[in-house]
């Protein structure tokens, strides 16, 4: 089981690298380890500075900037959720947005979007379609050839790309204890070791009933997505847009949804 809580954006590095890097995260996954890493804080942008003034790429900085290695197909990216202000833990989350200052110094968005690397896995096909015939976005897209070039004719985000997140699970109003003092803290880095915890309980399930270790489950979450909370509200904003939308369904803001542990824990303990 491995969570990480850092990463950075595809345009940073050359794309023969970020393949050969995810071809070990295979691998790995093969060998029945689980890695789960955070989609990112900035919506469908980069961090502010990264690749341009409000991280986006592109001439005049509007095209989305997908984040690396979230959108390698062999790992299970995770966004965040939220409880909204007079809401309770018994009502549907929302998708995190935080302006500035609401709670936080920094917005806040969970990062989500369309790889210009990998295309669509075969796992994730029927949820991306889904998604685009039930929900297209409004914004004008482009067809990258998977190079990690980005077509300049208008379009902000790679129509045929891997979708990211797969999954989400809470990742605000994180209670954090840090030399003394107690406060409260966001982001994606929270969310993923959250989500990958309910997973290590399945696997210590499994592993008591004389079962191995899940290893990369995200075949397996598409195939039953009823083991999630669907997420049906929030955005992702970034690069003067509002970012994609959480809708039914899979989304590139909230993925499949959050964690239901007995549901998931009945699924995996289902399987050989």
């Amino acid at each position: 089981m491995i969570s990480v809580s850092y990463g950075g954006q595809e345009d940073d590095l050359p794309a023969y690298y970020q393949k050969r890097q995810c071809n070990e995260f295979l691998k790995l996954g093969l060998q029945g380890v689980s890695i789960f890493y955070a989609s990112g804080d900035d919506g469908v942008a980069g961090p502010p500075g990264d690749d341009s003034a409000n991280g986006c790429l592109g001439p005049n900085s509007t095209i989305f900037s997908p984040a690396w290695p979230n959108s390698c197909p062999y790992i299970t990216n995770v966004g965040a959720t939220k409880v909204y202000p007079g809401r309770t833990v018994y009502e549907p989350e929302s998708a995190v947005v935080d302006p500035v200052g609401h709670p936080y110094k920094i917005a806040f968005s969970s990062g989500g979007g369309f790889s210009n690397i990998y295309p669509v896995p075969d796992y994730q096909k029927d949820a991306v379609d889904d998604f685009f015939a039930n929900h297209m976005p409004s914004y004008p897209y482009y067809y990258a050839n998977f190079s990690g070039s980005i077509p300049l004719n208008g379009g902000l985000y790679n129509r045929i790309g891997r979708g990211y997140p797969d999954v989400a699970a809470n990742g605000d109003n994180i209670a954090t204890y840090v030399n003394g003092n107690a406060t409260l803290e966001g982001g994606t880095s929270a969310s993923t070791p959250i989500f990958a915890s309910i997973v290590n309980r399945i696997n210590e399930e499994r592993i008591s009933c004389g079962k191995n270790p899940v290893g990369f489950i995200n075949p397996t979450l598409y195939k039953n997505p009823h083991v999630l909370n669907d997420i049906t509200n929030g955005t992702n904003p970034g690069c003067g847009t509002e970012g994609f939308k959480a809708v039914q369904g899979w989304d590139p803001v909230s993925g499949l949804g959050t964690p239901n542990y007995p549901k998931m824990l009945e699924l995996f303990l289902s399987l050989p």
